[in-house]
């Protein structure tokens, strides 16, 4: 043991005192994930909804047109709506150049008509441009004629009688008839206050909250899921890298050299295998420690994540161990290697969510540990503990440890 700890060491100081290779492995994922994040995270307060541009052309301008326009004077319908009234010619001109969600036109005579108890309407001119936000100023009209077509069948005696006094000259207007009619309008609106006023049914708002979740996705959310695919990737290069050690020492024969010490081919074997599970476990813990440095990605609990972390660096070190005692050399083994790696990144996650895949290709995911690591990384991310993903990984490592390790004996027993 104590050997083994000793050839493990003089490799770990080796690789850091020249570290470039792992350092660029390891910023590029950070870099992709910062990209991806930059790209696809919402902006701060993209989550509101923009004010709808609507446009009204009031051709009417009198009593009825003033109370809908009114409407949309209100503390509420300023926050969701932006009213321009303007002329139909420029009105139309904005439509064709799409610099508004709807144009609503008041026709003539629409105050007279509805106190007549005429059939009216209201034009609605939308921006076919623009998916949601015409149908909501649609909407918006549509409540609100309803609303005055209700007051004025409510108040239909009262508005009858002021439309025909509209066409009598000033002098025959019959004053002194007026005070018992707004009696009457006045028991109305009293009435009315009380059926509106308190509203017997009302809405009440609720949230309910689960473990982990947020009221809206958040860029940092955005990073959390991204940075375990970028990261399990060049855990699997970066591994590589230091496994590839088995394959110099036998080519430039200092595999031989160091057999001819009081060194057995197992301690060496399994420093070798040593030295990649903790160098690829040490890699990706920095690698979510800087994650949530820069990005202020969140791994969820600690113990969980680092069970998951040396799951999946001991399955890659296992791994690597075997894919290098089945090699001829290193020119093979980068030529095979980076392949590999991109189609487990490909299948597994890391490059594509498995959703977006064709239902054919899904399950060769399960077969990659991207996406046993990805899935455990989000169920620990919710406070769960990854057991399906450990239990994986662990079980499937040890498997390949059991074929690496005779296979590795025999190349090192054959060079000495």
């Amino acid at each position: 043991m104590r050997r083994l700890l000793h050839v493990f060491t003089n490799d770990v100081r080796r690789h850091l005192r020249a570290p470039l290779v792992i350092v660029v492995f390891m910023a590029i994922p950070l870099a992709m994930t910062a990209l991806i994040g930059a790209v696809f995270g919402p902006k701060p307060g993209a989550n509101a909804l923009p004010r709808i541009a609507v446009l009204v052309v009031d051709r009417d301008k009198s009593v009825a047109s003033k109370l809908l326009l009114g409407a949309f004077d209100s503390a509420r319908m300023k926050e969701m709506f932006e009213v321009t009234v303007i002329g139909e010619s420029e009105g139309r001109e904005r439509m064709k150049a799409g610099r508004a969600s709807a144009m609503i036109v008041v026709p003539e005579r629409f105050t007279l008509d509805l106190m007549e108890w005429k059939p009216v309407a209201l034009t609605v001119v939308r921006n076919p441009a623009e998916q949601f936000l015409p149908d909501v100023a649609e909407e918006a009209v549509n409540t609100l004629a309803v609303v005055l077509s209700g007051a004025v069948r409510a108040f239909g005696d009262e508005v009858r009688g002021i439309r025909a006094m509209m066409d009598l000259p000033l002098e025959a207007f019959p004053w002194a008839s007026l005070a018992p009619e707004l009696a009457k309008a006045q028991s109305k609106v009293i009435a009315a206050s009380k059926y509106l006023d308190p509203l017997l049914i009302r809405l009440e708002s609720e949230e309910v909250k689960t473990a982990g979740s947020r009221p809206a996705v958040t860029r940092a959310d955005v990073f959390s899921a991204v940075l375990p695919g970028m990261a399990i990737m060049f855990l699997l290069f970066i591994v590589q890298t230091v496994m590839r050690d088995i394959l110099a020492e036998r080519e430039d024969g200092t595999l031989r050299r160091m057999m001819s010490a009081p060194l057995r081919p197992l301690e060496l074997v399994g420093a070798r295998i040593l030295g990649g599970w903790l160098m690829g476990l040490a890699v990706l813990l920095v690698m979510a420690a800087a994650g949530r440095l820069l990005f202020g990605a969140t791994w969820g609990p600690f113990g969980y994540f680092l069970l998951l972390g040396a799951t999946a660096a001991f399955w890659v070190a296992a791994f690597f161990a075997l894919f290098h005692a089945l090699v001829a050399n290193r020119n093979q083994a980068g030529a095979i290697g980076a392949p590999v790696i991109l189609v487990f990144s490909l299948f597994g996650g890391s490059m594509m969510s498995p959703d977006a895949m064709p239902a054919a290709f899904r399950p060769i995911g399960l077969f990659t540990p991207n996406r046993w690591f990805i899935d455990g990384a989000a169920l620990v991310r919710d406070g769960r503990f990854p057991l399906a993903a450990v239990a994986v990984l662990g079980a499937s490592g040890l498997a390949l440890l059991a074929l690496a390790v005779p296979a590795l004996l025999r190349q090192t027993r054959s060079a000495s």
